[in-house]
């Protein structure tokens, strides 16, 4: 049986590529279609493989933004006609390759594209117009809505990284999924010595971009003259640190022992965004830090009430404040968050996926 795996882009070393990083060990052999690729931003496992992409359109990977509307055709041209399985791992366009028609079509979605669906305000402006700018926005967006839902036709099996995602897929696509969440990397996390205390600081961490809503955690903190960490990177520093006050300090792009220590030494990490899922959230159970998160998104999936974290209502200021000003780490037992945090490994996921390929009819 011929098999290829299809990823949107290999430009970044992310969560997605993570994912796609474990889906390979499924299938040794196999190459990688993609549409952009930067082998140096990429780990051995991705290097060492066979990875098709196409010349004349990866001299561009630094437009890839701005070519948005030309992906559809480009990842329908792919060539993939010869093989019997097709995995595409999808969050833009790659869930739209064109396979045979023997073939069969397993996509694994991160989410649909955010910024055509339910998230695009976060991608516009924040003044919003009726400039002609955006009307063309709204024009592009539109048509690639048409061509998301027409494309995922040619799937044969949606696997979505959280009852989230699948719900979306449910309504934009009107498509079933299973839900299988994404491997995370868990044993850098897992506490040596048990009997840790916990610093005095909460924390988030992540990306800078709005839709994370870091400002309200900072907004919160700063209210309640509580400590918060900020740490990562991304083109919402600037105005993040614009709101940061005494009680607010920014840790940008730790390395990787410098990241453990931060959410192995919180108090509990708030997560206040609504997300397809939340890597960091496990990172923070595996280092057995309680979660205090919006109660939306993929939270639902990893936050039980009192035993994981707490839940805050509302995306508001507010709603968060109430949830920190009574906060008490001692009810929660640090081995519990971490016994928990194992559920997602790379190894119950890897079964999980098995599992779904052998439900695939026809296939040997």
């Amino acid at each position: 049986m011929r098999v290829a795996y299809v990823h949107d882009w290999l430009v970044t070393y992310r969560g997605g590529e993570k994912v796609l990083e474990a889906l390979l060990e499924l299938y040794p052999e196999a190459p990688i279609y993609t549409l952009f690729y930067s082998p140096s931003m990429m780990p051995e496992s991705i290097r060492k493989r066979t990875v098709y992409a196409p010349k004349w359109l990866n001299r561009l990977k630094v437009l890839r933004k701005a070519l948005l509307p030309l992906l559809p055709a480009a990842i329908e041209s792919l060539p993939l006609e010869d093989y019997d399985l097709v995995i595409s791992t999808s969050s833009c366009v790659a869930k739209g390759v064109m396979v045979a028609p023997h073939a069969k079509h397993l996509c694994y979605i991160h989410s649909p594209m955010r910024y055509i669906w339910d998230q695009r305000q976060h991608y516009l402006d924040r003044k919003r117009s009726f400039s002609p700018k955006e009307f063309l926005i709204h024009l592009l967006s539109q048509r690639l809505r048409m061509w998301d839902v027409s494309s995922n036709n040619g799937v044969d099996q949606f696997i979505a990284n959280s009852s989230f995602v699948a719900q979306r897929l449910s309504r934009y696509y009107a498509r079933k999924s299973s839900v299988i969440h994404p491997p995370v990397e868990l044993e850098r996390f897992f506490r040596a010595e048990k009997g840790l205390s916990k610093g005095n600081y909460f924390l988030v961490a992540g990306a800078f971009v709005s839709y994370k809503r870091f400002d309200i955690a900072i907004a919160a903190c700063e209210a309640l003259g509580v400590t918060l960490k900020v740490v990562g990177s991304g083109p919402d520093e600037k105005r993040l640190r614009k709101l940061a006050g005494k009680n607010t300090e920014f840790v940008i792009q730790p390395n990787a022992d410098e990241w453990v220590k931060l959410f192995q030494g919180a108090k509990a990490l708030l997560f206040p965004q609504i997300e397809d899922f939340g890597i960091t959230a496990i990172e923070a159970l595996a280092s057995g830090t309680p979660l205090i998160a919006l109660k939306a998104g993929g939270a639902l999936d990893f936050v039980e009430e009192g035993h994981t974290g707490l839940f805050f209502k509302e995306q508001t200021v507010d709603s968060i404040k109430a949830v920190i000003r009574d906060f008490d780490n001692n009810r929660f037992d640090a081995n519990k968050l971490e016994a928990f945090a194992k559920k997602f490994s790379k190894k119950a996921f890897l079964e999980n996926i098995r599992r779904e390929l052998n439900a695939l009819e026809g296939l040997n």
